[in-house]
């Protein structure tokens, strides 16, 4: 699959045929674009937008005014984003975006991803997404604990804390700690 930029629109071309349009609004530019596996990304100057191969379309997520994205990370079956204000995740397998707020002090310091699961690490929690739950799952931080490494596979990721081991699995709906 590739995505491809114009002057007035974005194109998604996948194996299945032709290509999927997208109209950018007047005075929208894209910031960056990409295509990993099933799904394509477009990140422009005032939203999001998600690919599904398997369903031929796009998706997108409008961004506030205020709102600045950090980083973004694209896998072949799912998109995690974030901004300032908050996560955003795209899972190709529905052709969906679901959001959550980050809290006034809260700070993404990294995004994780592998196959059908990603994390979003903030100074307050961990937030997991997968490409077959709906809606992200988060776990919160003590004040003392901070995160040592993180790891995954296609369908989990492992973060290390310096008081507990944490894992979100792609058909869970919550962590389990390890003890």
């Amino acid at each position: 699959m590739t995505v491809t930029p114009t002057a007035d629109k974005v194109i998604a071309w996948s194996a299945a045929g032709g290509g999927v349009e997208e109209s950018l609004q007047p005075g929208e530019a894209v910031v960056t674009s990409g295509a990993r596996g099933h799904t394509g990304f477009v990140q422009t100057s005032n939203r999001l937008l998600g690919f599904s191969a398997g369903l031929r379309q796009w998706r997108e997520v409008r961004l506030g005014v205020e709102e600045r994205v950090g980083r973004y990370q694209l896998q072949p079956f799912l998109i995690l984003a974030h901004t300032n204000q908050q996560v955003h995740g795209f899972q190709e397998t529905r052709g969906h975006w679901t959001s959550i707020a980050l809290g006034p002090n809260e700070r993404v310091s990294q995004l994780r991803g592998q196959g059908h699961v990603a994390v979003a690490i903030t100074n307050e929690r961990a937030l997991g997404f997968s490409t077959y739950t709906g809606g992200f799952f988060d776990i919160a931080w003590t004040p003392q604990e901070r995160v040592l490494s993180i790891d995954g596979s296609q369908n989990g990721m492992i973060v290390r804390t310096s008081s507990r081991t944490v894992i979100f699995k792609s058909q869970s709906n919550g962590w389990t700690e390890v003890r």
